[in-house]
């Protein structure tokens, strides 16, 4: 009876740590194939760059505006602006429809590349948020000025930051921010969370100023609220182009 060598676990003669390197690699660049942020990145900072003359007002604004009676519809525009109405309704189908197209990007890429981030728990998040956008300055108000003062007293410290970010016409920002972290995880990518988180900080420190400041009659101008706006924008822009880049160079 012959004896027969059995095959050795690792034939190929490559260590556990070479074999461990090779699939470490190989799972960095399946995930490098399979981002895609770019476009979500560049499309929302172009949807925050075109919002801007929705921004402005037509004349320099008192330090406090009265608050409209807008359609419930129109509440991610805020309170304070002028084309707060206008402005609710942009976002509105901008953040819908821009969530949905990110959907269909990200299936499309999938197919294109043979593999897929699972994008819809992405794009639940934004349409959660935009909901959450529409209806929460009706409970913040009914918080403040319904409940007991004791109540209001002690939730006052979250509803009225949220409120002012609410009322600036600046929560669709903070839908974005939310969206992209929740992105960043899917797609396990350093950069992306980066960006994400970047942009979170500047949608915070902005509603920080506006809300810690004091301003009076003649402090704010018919800009102030659209270079507001506008300063979480180019942090969007700067990453997806970046990404971008980073894709061609990788394609090439």
């Amino acid at each position: 009876m012959s004896d027969r060598s059995s095959p050795a676990p690792n034939s190929s003669g490559s260590t556990p740590e070479e074999l461990l390197a090779s699939v470490t690699a190989l799972q960095r660049r399946t995930r490098a194939v399979r981002n895609a942020y770019w476009l979500p990145l560049l499309l929302f900072g172009l949807l925050m760059a075109a919002a801007a003359p929705l921004y402005v007002e037509s004349a320099d604004p008192l330090a406090m505006r009265g608050g409209q009676d807008n359609p419930a519809l129109t509440g991610l525009g805020g309170d304070l602006l002028e084309r707060s109405a206008t402005l609710g309704w942009y976002w509105l189908a901008a953040l819908i429809g821009g969530y949905l197209l990110s959907l269909w990007w990200y299936r499309w890429h999938g197919v294109r590349v043979g593999v897929q981030t699972p994008a819809r728990p992405y794009v639940v998040a934004g349409i959660v948020g935009t909901i959450v956008g529409l209806v929460l300055p009706i409970v913040l108000r009914f918080l403040l000025l319904n409940s007991a003062t004791v109540v209001s007293s002690a939730t006052s410290w979250v509803t009225t930051p949220l409120l002012g970010i609410s009322d600036r016409g600046m929560f669709p920002h903070l839908v974005i921010a939310v969206g992209l972290l929740v992105l960043a995880r899917l797609e396990r990518s350093r950069g992306l969370t980066v960006v994400a988180a970047f942009h979170a900080a500047a949608v915070v420190l902005v509603n920080i100023y506006f809300q810690t400041a004091n301003f009076e009659p003649g402090d704010l101008n018919r800009y102030s609220l659209l270079l507001a706006a506008l300063l979480p924008a180019p942090i969007l822009l700067v990453g997806g182009g970046t990404a971008l880049l980073n894709t061609i160079k990788r394609s090439a």
